[in-house]
C-alpha cells in the first residue's frame, strides 16, 4: 500500500504547474506583473469588432419579433440592453483594471477563500456549454465555405442515423473548426491584439457589404419593416407589450450576463487603469447595435427577395441561401462572406470565448485547482468538454437549451450584484491583495473556514423571486405559475442584481467584515512590479 501511495504521490508531483504553486495560487492568477499588461484603449475597442459583429448578435432581435413586437420596438429592446450591459461590463472590470487579478480572485474577497469556488464551479459548467454552442455556430460557417469551394458537400451523404440528430457535413465541419481553432490556446490573451485587430477589420467589413448588398437588391428595407405581421401574428395588448418589452430587454442582457460577471478576466490586461472605457461603454454597444440592426434589415429585405425561403434569421442560412439563388457567381462572395464570420466566430470562441471560455474558463479551473491547472491546461479542458456535451444534440433535441442558457441571468445576476456591492460600496474599491491567496485565519476573507455566510444568505434571497418563473419557462409543458411569478421573471436580471446588492450592504452594516478600507502598502496598483516581486508579495 506504501508503494501505491509513493506512486499516486509521484504521479500527481509530476503534473504540478510549477514547484512555487499551491492549492490556492499559481502563476496565473496572480496580479499580473507590468510586462503582462499590454492591452491599450485601443485593444479594448478592436476587441468588441468581432464579438459584437457575430451570428448571435446579427439574429437576436429575431427572438422579439417572433413574440409580436414591431422591427422598430424589436430594435429599441436590443439597443437599450446593450447599453445597460455595456454599463454593467465597465463597473464589474473596474477592479481587474485596478488590481489585475482575475474574475475568480475578486470574488475571494466576498465569498471567501474556499466559497469563490462555488462562483468559479458555476462559471466553469457555463463555460463548457457556450464553448460547445458557439463552436457549433462557427462549425456551420465552415460547413458555407466548403460547401462555396465543394458544392458536393452540402449533398455529401449522410452516415449518421436520426438518432444522432446532426448530418456527416455538419458534424465534420464542427470538428475541422474545433481543431483550427485548438492551437489558439497556445496564443497567450496578453498577445491577442493583431489577430483581434484583423478580424476586427475583416467582419466590420463584411458585414456593412451583406447590408448594402440586401439593401440595393430589394431596392427598400423590406416588407418585415411594414408589415411584421409576416414574422409573428401575435398581437400584444397594451399591458402585454409593456411586459414583452421589459422581457426581451432581460433576455438581450441575460445573454451577456455571464461576460458582465467575469470582465476582470479581461481588464487585468490593461495598460493602465479603465483602459477598458472606450472599448465597452462606447465601442460595445455602438458596434453590437449595427449588428442586431443590419442583421433585421438584411433579414427583412432576404424576406422580399427570396420569399419563398423560411425566415433567414442566421446568418450561414442566408449566405446558403444566397449561393442557391445567385448561382454559381456568387460562390465566391459566399465564401469569403463565411470567411469574415468563421474568424468572428473563431473570437468568440477561441480568441473572445476562448479569453471568454476556454481561458477563462482555463482561468476558473486554474483558480480551482492551482497547483495542477494553468490557463492553458484548463482552456484545453473546456475544449474537449465543448466536445463532449454534444452541443447539436442540446441545440438540435431541446427548445429549452437556449432558453435554459439565457435564463442563468437569474443565478448570475445575484453573484453580479454581491460582487459589486461588495468593491464598490463595501470595500469602496480597496483590496488586501496578500490576504486573498492566504488559506489560515490570519487572511482577513477566511471568515468561517474559508466560507462567508452572508454570500450564502444573499444568494438564496435575491434568486428565489425568480426562480417559479425560471422553472416555468424551461418546462412550459409541465410547469405552470401565476402571471405575476412569469413577470417577476421577466424582470430577473434587474430583481436578482439590486436584492442581492441591497442585503449584502444591509448584511455588512450589521455584521462588517474585518479590513474594511484597508490594503496592503506593497500592494498599491500603482506600484510597478516585475514577476518576482508579484510572487512574493501574494505568498
Amino acid at each position: 500500500m506504501k508503494q501505491i501511495a509513493f506512486r499516486i504521490a509521484d504521479i500527481l508531483g509530476k503534473g504540478v504547474v510549477s514547484t512555487e504553486a499551491t492549492p490556492y495560487q499559481n502563476d496565473d492568477i496572480l496580479p499580473l506583473p507590468l510586462n503582462r499588461r499590454t492591452w491599450t484603449k485601443r485593444t479594448f475597442v478592436y476587441f468588441w469588432f468581432p464579438i459584437g459583429i457575430s451570428i448571435a448578435s446579427w439574429s437576436s432581435a429575431a427572438t422579439a419579433l417572433a413574440t409580436g413586437l414591431t422591427v422598430g420596438q424589436s430594435i429599441a429592446a436590443c439597443v437599450v440592453s446593450n447599453i445597460i450591459v455595456a454599463i454593467a461590463m465597465f463597473i464589474s472590470g473596474m477592479p481587474g483594471s485596478k488590481w489585475h487579478v482575475p474574475f475568480a480572485v475578486v470574488n475571494r474577497t466576498s465569498w471567501g477563500v474556499r466559497g469563490a469556488w462555488f462562483v468559479v464551479v458555476n462559471r466553469i459548467i457555463l463555460s463548457c456549454c457556450w464553448f460547445g454552442v458557439d463552436g457549433w455556430y462557427g462549425g456551420q460557417m465552415v460547413r458555407i465555405m466548403i460547401g462555396a469551394i465543394w458544392p458536393s458537400f452540402h449533398r455529401m451523404k449522410n452516415h449518421l442515423p436520426a438518432s444522432a440528430l446532426t448530418t456527416s457535413n455538419e458534424l465534420l465541419s464542427f470538428m475541422i473548426f474545433w481543431l483550427i481553432g485548438l492551437p489558439l490556446i497556445f496564443l497567450k490573451p496578453e498577445r491577442y491584439n493583431r489577430p483581434i485587430l484583423f478580424a476586427s477589420c475583416v467582419v466590420t467589413v463584411t458585414m456593412f457589404a451583406i447590408f448594402v448588398w440586401a439593401v440595393a437588391k430589394q431596392g427598400n428595407i423590406g416588407p418585415l419593416w411594414n408589415n411584421p405581421r409576416q414574422a409573428s401574428k401575435n398581437a400584444l395588448s397594451r399591458s402585454q407589450f409593456n411586459w414583452v418589452m421589459l422581457w426581451m430587454t432581460t433576455r438581450g442582457i441575460g445573454s451577456w450576463a455571464s461576460i458582465i460577471l467575469y470582465q476582470s478576466d479581461f481588464t487585468r490586461y490593461a495598460k493602465q487603469q479603465n483602459n477598458h472605457f472606450l472599448g465597452q461603454v462606447v465601442a460595445f454597444p455602438l458596434i453590437s447595435s449595427c449588428a442586431n440592426i443590419f442583421g433585421i434589415i438584411t433579414t427583412s429585405c432576404a424576406r422580399g427577395f427570396y420569399p419563398d425561403e423560411p425566415m433567414l434569421w442566421k446568418l450561414y442560412d442566408l449566405l446558403y441561401a444566397i449561393q442557391t439563388h445567385e448561382g454559381g457567381g456568387a460562390r465566391a462572395a459566399v465564401f469569403f462572406g463565411a470567411f469574415a464570420f468563421f474568424l468572428s466566430s473563431l473570437s468568440v470562441t477561441y480568441y473572445y470565448k476562448m479569453v471568454a471560455t476556454a481561458v477563462v474558463g482555463g482561468i476558473d479551473f486554474s483558480s480551482l485547482l492551482p497547483r495542477y491547472v494553468n490557463i492553458r491546461r484548463g482552456a484545453f479542458l473546456v475544449a474537449c468538454a465543448g466536445v463532449l456535451i454534444q452541443p447539436w444534440r442540446m441545440l438540435n433535441s431541446a427548445s429549452s437549451f437556449i432558453t435554459v442558457l439565457s435564463g442563468y441571468a437569474t443565478f448570475l445576476s445575484p453573484l453580479t450584484g454581491i460582487m459589486l456591492a461588495e468593491y464598490h460600496l463595501v470595500r469602496r474599491r480597496h483590496i488586501k491583495l496578500s490576504h486573498l491567496f492566504i488559506a489560515n485565519t490570519s487572511s482577513d476573507y477566511w471568515f468561517w473556514k474559508g466560507l462567508n455566510w452572508r454570500a450564502i444568505v444573499a444568494f438564496i434571497l435575491s434568486v428565489s423571486p425568480s426562480l417559479p418563473g425560471f422553472v416555468a419557462s424551461v418546462s412550459p409543458a409541465s410547469v405552470s405559475v401565476s402571471d405575476a411569478w412569469m413577470h417577476v421573471y421577466y424582470m430577473s436580471w434587474f430583481a436578482g442584481l439590486l436584492i442581492s446588492g441591497a442585503v449584502w450592504v444591509l448584511l455588512n452594516l450589521l455584521w462588517p467584515p474585518p479590513g474594511l478600507g484597508e490594503i496592503d502598502d506593497t500592494d498599491a496598483p500603482e506600484t510597478s512590479r516585475d514577476s518576482t516581486t508579484a510572487e512574493s508579495t501574494c505568498t
